[in-house]
């Protein structure tokens, strides 16, 4: 079915299997595997797109590239905050230490506040 497809940056690895018949029409269902790789992270990531003899190439292209544009989305929104530079840590550290301070006053009071 697939001669040359239109596939978007960085899929990879284009295979074909058979994957059975489909029960309504019985016409041959085969399963296209593809490898993707992300250019700024380096991560990759294999998905699969089911076809049939009455999917066009077209269509088989559109599926490729929604499926590739997600992961991507996914992937940048999964991974959007840089790591604490050195600075930020030691803030983090008073703000979780005065945390811990004000729970310890607040649990030795009769009122559980920290008016004394």
């Amino acid at each position: 079915m697939t001669s040359e497809l239109y596939l978007p940056q960085g899929v990879t690895g284009h295979t074909v299997s058979s994957a059975g018949r489909n029960t309504e029409t019985g016409e041959d269902v085969d399963v296209n595997a593809y490898e993707v790789t992300d250019p700024v992270k380096g991560k990759k990531q294999t998905f699969y797109v089911p076809t049939d003899e009455t999917m066009s190439e077209a269509q088989l292209e559109d599926m490729v590239s929604t499926s590739v544009d997600n992961w991507l989305r996914e992937l940048r929104q999964k991974d959007h905050k840089p790591a604490p530079t050195p600075e930020q840590r030691k803030e983090i550290g008073k703000t979780i230490n005065d945390i811990r301070k004000a729970k310890i006053k607040r649990n030795s009071s009769s009122s559980g506040l920290i008016y004394f």
